[in-house]
């Protein structure tokens, strides 16, 4: 972590301004210290995991290493929050893999919104190109919307569009790979806004 601190701390300009805190999304209370006297926070955090090797029981392997983790950390992260007193709205960002622009019959349909969401069975049951990440977003945004309806967090989810460029990870991430996979070839995905 301090590799990547270092480097972003060298292309901030005001460090008073600037506080770089670590917290693991496992660990409850590591960001209390961090959302603390904050009015907002962006949750952007997700498993990027998109190829799972075979595994002797994959749905197990699924549910208890890439599921059940984004639910956790997101629910500690929410919780955080709740405990701050401070913040006031919780922008989740979620993914436009989440979403379908064509209805049950397979056509394509003008207006995508909250109605377009893609069901968790039939991505469980299909098993397309990045269903497990799919599936750690479907889950996570759904456990944060009933937790904040629940404890009366002011939550929104937004799809924002991909950035591709310069990245502090010392391995191509996962997200690169797909903007780049209609050259490569190597993972099927038909469509994405992307900023490069």
């Amino acid at each position: 972590m301090l590799e990547k601190a270092s480097y972003l701390k060298s292309k901030w300009d005001n460090e008073d301004r600037l506080k770089l805190f670590k917290a693991d999304l496992q660990d409850e209370g590591s960001f209390d210290e961090a959302v603390d006297n904050c009015d907002g926070v962006f949750h952007v955090a997700a498993s990027m995991e998109f190829n799972i090797k075979d595994q002797e029981n994959i749905e197990s392997y699924v549910q208890s290493n890439i599921i059940d983790p984004a639910i956790k950390g997101t629910l500690n992260l929410l919780r955080a929050c709740k405990r701050s007193k401070s913040v006031k709205r919780v922008v989740l960002t979620s993914s436009i893999s989440t979403i379908t622009a064509k209805n049950n019959d397979g056509n394509w349909i003008p207006v995508v919104d909250e109605s377009c969401q893609v069901s968790f069975d039939r991505v469980w049951n299909t098993r397309a190109s990045g269903w497990v990440y799919v599936l750690s977003k479907l889950s996570s945004e759904e456990a944060a919307f009933k937790f904040a309806n629940e404890n009366g967090l002011d939550l929104v989810s937004v799809i924002t569009t991909t950035v591709a460029g310069p990245f502090l990870t010392s391995t191509v991430p996962s997200s690169v790979r797909v903007l780049l996979s209609p050259i490569t070839g190597s993972i099927l995905f038909y469509s994405a806004g992307s900023v490069c």
